[in-house]
């Protein structure tokens, strides 16, 4: 059988648009002779729908949509994801998530997900019911299992601890089918490529049964979803693979003998950058952004983040604003140009000095007789922010915030100041992944002056300030986040390893404090198993660690 796999990007909510893409996928895919056409998850309305699904209107207008895609179908057959309702029963949403496999002018088979995620960034039981049936179906010479991205992710060959009792796929074996095909919106995480490839060989090798697997890509807010769509043979072998972040076309013969492909995942560097240039490229397309702003400070995550929206707007796209004080060095304006015109994006200069006298000077009689402390600290990156906020309004730019995974778990960053923007492009980088990516970045060429990425990190908010004043070294910062964020590991078992208890219960205790922070932050592109936003719903008023 020949399947045409149709790895695309679809935007939310913009029926129209994803359903003239099924058709006009389709169109290609049977001039070139498929025998069945496959799109991803949820496709027609796009992955995640979220409250939109809660909407009658938008429900009947799937619907509609989708029996028109299906009219167009004649004896090639077409699969897609979209919602469908049942009402015979009295408890529940009625709403599934579907596979749609179409031909003939109509839907012919439905087979909706079972397994309905209800962890991370997953809220499907909000919306969804499971499944009422697990079926095959009979296609030209195939029998067909059809699935929904998290009823593969239950094998019990794979998975020492599962999380569901049953085995959707596993039933279809059991059924007789010939051929599986799962459609997916599996968010991307580093790492979860290479799981993913396991899983499905292990799967394939043991049922000794072919599988296409078919991902969507392109980013949804935070989500990033990476492609690589697999296509297996029921040796476990992996004959072809879909690009990544970027949509991509390809049809897979299951008669052809493939050369196996063995390239599943690049390094973290490699990875990190290309899924976050289109997030915020995909970001800024979908909710009409084509220019970027960036507040350039001549520290290392205001560079990268300059870096990245160069490759995702083009530079003549990106503009930055360098915005001194009294405790800027000259040092950090002149790496900031220097980067500048490597870059070769425009700017301005604007100090921020005589707003910040200014405003201390009308708070004095407020403030007589208090100390300075990180209160004037604020005020100067609050003037920033204020600065930011008007040249974006004015021009029409996306503004893109600049803290790094590590300064936003700890607190280090400041609301109404560097917090203000659209979108937290580095939010799930920590500072010692931001070093490494500036450094890959360099690996041919140095585009990031070098003076940026060996100097000490500062705030540049008090006479030779440094980050290392209050906080412990990244390394050991770093390390301690990663144990507590990504391992839900508690403090007894992070001083195992890390055996400074004090040190350890201080970070933890700023990273619970600075949740009421990260509750007002912009979204954050995630590229982790656990970053801030959707995917971590932590306390603000909570008493566990007093």
């Amino acid at each position: 059988m020949k399947i045409a796999v149709f790895q695309a990007n679809p935007v939310i909510g913009d029926l129209e648009g994803n359903k003239e893409k099924i058709i006009r996928g389709y169109k290609k895919a049977t001039e070139e002779g498929a025998d069945l056409v496959i799109f991803p998850e949820l496709f027609l309305p796009g992955y995640p729908p979220l409250d939109l699904v809660e909407k009658e209107e938008f429900r009947n207008a799937v619907s509609q949509c989708a029996h028109e895609i299906a009219n167009k179908t004649g004896d090639v057959g077409l699969i897609f994801g979209s919602i469908t309702e049942d009402y015979q029963e009295v408890v529940g949403t009625g709403v599934y998530n579907s596979a749609l496999l179409c031909y003939d002018g109509k839907i012919q088979f439905v087979q909706s997900k079972s397994l309905i995620p209800n962890y991370d960034v997953f809220d499907e039981v909000r919306y969804f019911e499971p499944a009422k049936k697990i079926q095959v179906h009979h296609f030209k010479d195939e029998i067909l299992g059809i699935s929904v991205c998290e009823d593969i992710w239950n094998d019990a060959d794979y998975w020492k601890k599962r999380r569901y009792e049953i085995d959707p796929v596993q039933r279809q074996v059991d059924l007789g089918a010939s051929l599986l095909i799962n459609i997916s919106a599996s968010p991307y995480a580093y790492g979860k490529r290479k799981q993913k490839y396991e899983m499905l060989n292990v799967l394939t090798r043991n049922d000794r049964i072919p599988l296409v697997y078919v991902c969507c890509v392109g980013a949804q807010t935070d989500l990033i979803f990476d492609g690589a769509s697999m296509c297996f043979d029921d040796n476990g072998r992996l004959c072809m693979m879909g690009k990544t972040y970027e949509e991509d076309y390809f049809i897979y013969d299951t008669a052809v003998n493939y050369n196996e492909v063995t390239n599943i995942e690049s390094s973290f560097e490699k990875e990190a950058l290309d899924a976050l240039v289109m997030g915020l490229r995909d970001y800024g397309r979908k909710t009409g952004f084509q220019k970027a702003l960036v507040g350039l400070s001549g520290g290392i995550d205001s560079a990268l983040v300059t870096y990245i929206a160069v490759q995702a707007f083009g530079n003549e796209n990106v503009h930055v604003v360098l915005m001194p004080s009294q405790y800027s060095s000259r040092g950090s304006i002149d790496d900031s140009l220097k980067l500048i015109e490597n870059l070769g994006i425009s700017h301005n200069i604007i100090s921020i000095q005589p707003v910040y006298d200014k405003i201390l000077e009308m708070l004095d009689v407020v403030f007589e007789g208090k100390p300075r402390d990180v209160t004037e600290e604020n005020i100067q990156a609050r003037i920033r922010g204020i600065y930011l906020m008007a040249v974006a309004n004015k021009f029409g730019y996306m503004l893109c915030t600049t803290g790094n995974k590590s300064e936003l778990a700890v607190g280090y960053s400041t609301l109404y100041g560097d917090m203000c923007g659209a979108l937290e492009v580095i939010g799930d980088v920590y500072k010692t992944q931001v070093y490494k990516l500036a450094k890959y970045i360099n690996r041919n060429a140095e585009i990031i002056p070098v003076e940026i990425i060996t100097k000490a990190p500062s705030a540049e908010l008090r006479p030779d300030q440094k980050d290392q004043d209050t906080l412990p070294p990244y390394e050991i910062l770093d390390r301690i986040l990663q144990l507590y964020l990504e391992e839900q590991k508690e403090i007894n078992e992070i001083n195992e390893e890390i055996n400074d208890y004090e040190t350890v219960y201080k970070v933890l205790r700023m990273v619970d404090l600075n949740e009421f922070k990260r509750k007002q932050a912009p979204p954050v592109l995630r590229i982790s198993t656990k970053a801030f936003g959707y995917g971590r719903r932590y306390p603000i008023v909570q008493g566990w660690r007093k």
